[in-house]
């Protein structure tokens, strides 16, 4: 089978990242090694929990080291993807470990990918290596051929941004154009979620090893994985929602919405994709969904164990979904008033 751009994205959207990659390894690694180029990554932490390179770490099947080490360009035996310099994983520290990083921005030889992780904050309450995270980031956008956001902080502030945000947190794209570089900022790719999904990243540096272009949504993120209504399109709980059986407590069985779900608010694929392998996801486990995904996130979902009516009308749903809530309504009674004349 040969890659293209067309059923590269499309079997990526039937099956699901990770399944992707699983079955089609061998075509990803073959559709790689002809772009015959060396691909340099510089991940970089802000203020964050590091909960990010922990998914990204724990990617299965196959796993990260594999993706990034097992693809190799021409007869040099090197990786296609250097992961030049990771902070939190990385092997080296210290002096070598900045020397690395100076070293991708002027001395790697290929294209450069930067990935951040975290919230950048006002000067002084992030100091990497003797010097501020906003100089890290400063220097390191003029040699990127590609800016990945990964993570809600990275993406749009996250926790670190809530009120009362005395550091003043705020996202890669916000930051970029505060310092003038909105050039910059509309080209960020934005991978959001808390933390970010490794099937995402993984999928998302594939395509951009590739040349295929992500096609975005309004916020950057990719339509790919973050182009579904979480509440109107793929919760498996959606039925309940139609027939009006909710949980107000986690172990019931019901719709989460009046435990405080924010799903009609939210567009992610977490529902289809879950986590740690595909084994669950929040909402599965009875939690109610508490948009990480969104811009905004926490703040805007806040208090997360509350529904969300005093925001939005209770039924302020897709018209096209109406008639199903009637139509399980009117059964419902039909079968109520046969069973009373019986």
């Amino acid at each position: 089978m040969k890659l293209n751009r067309r059923n590269f994205l499309k079997l990526v959207a039937a099956m699901g990242a990770t399944a992707f990659v699983t079955n089609y390894k061998a075509e990803i690694v073959k559709a790689l090694e002809e772009v015959k180029d060396y691909w340099h990554i510089c991940w970089l932490n802000g203020a964050a929990c590091t909960g990010c390179t922990i998914s990204f770490a724990q990617a299965a099947d196959p796993d990260i080291v594999e993706i990034l080490t097992s693809i190799t360009v021409g007869n040099s035996r090197l990786p296609i993807a250097l992961p030049d310099y990771m902070e939190t994983i990385h092997p080296a520290s210290g002096w070598l470990a900045e020397h690395l990083k100076e070293k991708w921005k002027n001395g790697a030889k290929g294209r450069r990918i930067l990935i951040v992780e975290g919230a950048i904050q006002k000067e002084g309450y992030c100091v990497i290596g003797g010097k501020d995270f906003r100089e890290h980031v400063k220097e390191a956008i003029d040699y990127a051929d590609y800016i990945i956001a990964f993570g809600a902080c990275a993406c749009f502030g996250g926790i670190p941004s809530s009120n009362p945000n005395p550091s003043g947190a705020m996202g890669l794209q916000e930051f970029l154009k505060e310092i003038g570089r909105a050039d910059l900022a509309s080209k960020v790719i934005n991978i959001p979620c808390c933390p970010g999904h490794p099937d995402h990243l993984v999928i998302t540096l594939a395509s951009v090893m590739l040349g295929m272009k992500l096609e975005l949504d309004n916020y950057n993120r990719p339509k790919l994985f973050f182009g579904k209504n979480m509440h109107l399109e793929i919760c498996p709980y959606r039925s309940y929602y139609d027939m009006g059986i909710f949980t107000t407590k986690p172990g019931e069985e019901g719709c989460r919405y009046k435990f405080g779900c924010k799903g009609p608010d939210v567009y992610t694929d977490c529902a289809l994709r879950k986590w740690n392998n595909h084994v669950s996801y929040c909402v599965q486990v009875g939690a109610p969904c508490i948009g990480c995904a969104e811009p905004g996130f926490p703040d805007r979902f806040l208090p997360f164990y509350e529904p969300v009516t005093n925001r939005r009308p209770f039924f302020n749903i897709d018209p096209n979904y109406i008639w199903v809530g009637g139509a399980v309504l009117a059964g419902a009674t039909a079968y109520k008033v046969k069973k009373k004349e019986e």
